[in-house]
């Protein structure tokens, strides 16, 4: 895979929690291939989900769950949208006022929301300072975007509440599967 260039998956295993199930049927000397075939034929959806954040390079991820949470758009309010679209926006086109803008605009937003964990990733992701603008620099800790980004995408699977979460989850792995092929990962058609 062009985007995840490693042989096996130890250091990419060792940047997040596996669950006990999933730690049953993947080996860190597995390629990335291999465990994300294992993940999926195990159905470990959040798993998997965190792998493919924590693997993706930083603005692929990124740009993975903008449209992976785009999928539910029609259930989210208009602000909700409004974040995930300034995020895909800022994955084209990184700049630090609307990393600073985001970071506004999810304060009143749930930890239920999927959008409000988008722009979390954008806010954490390495590209500033993630203390109030007028204080000493503090950078993220290493891949905080990606514990956002499976944040954004697995809680986008399960809230609001629906039926189509089976569905979601082909869809979204199948789009990461792209990225990380080097393609674009842009949504087709929605589940909706």
């Amino acid at each position: 895979m062009k985007k995840i260039p490693y042989q096996d998956s130890a250091k990419l295993l060792s940047y997040f929690d596996l669950s006990d199930e999933a730690q049953q049927v993947i080996d860190s000397k597995d390629s990335p291939i291999a465990v994300i075939k294992a993940l999926k034929k195990a159905e470990l959806n959040i798993d998997l989900a965190s792998f493919f954040a924590h693997a993706l390079p930083m603005r692929e991820a990124i740009w993975w769950a903008t449209q992976a949470t785009s999928i539910r758009g029609k259930d989210f309010s208009e602000q909700e949208n409004q974040i995930i679209v300034k995020s895909a926006n800022w994955v084209k086109q990184p700049n630090e006022a609307v990393r600073r803008q985001l970071e506004q605009l999810i304060k009143p937003l749930p930890n239920q929301s999927a959008a409000k964990w988008v722009g979390q990733a954008v806010f954490w992701s390495g590209q500033g300072s993630i203390a109030p603008v007028d204080n000493p620099v503090v950078m993220p800790a290493d891949f905080l975007h990606a514990k956002a980004v499976s944040g954004a995408v697995n809680t986008a699977a399960a809230l609001p509440e629906w039926s189509g979460s089976k569905t979601y989850y082909k869809q979204v792995f199948d789009m990461a599967l792209d990225l990380a092929h080097g393609g674009s990962g842009v949504l087709v058609e929605g589940v909706n």
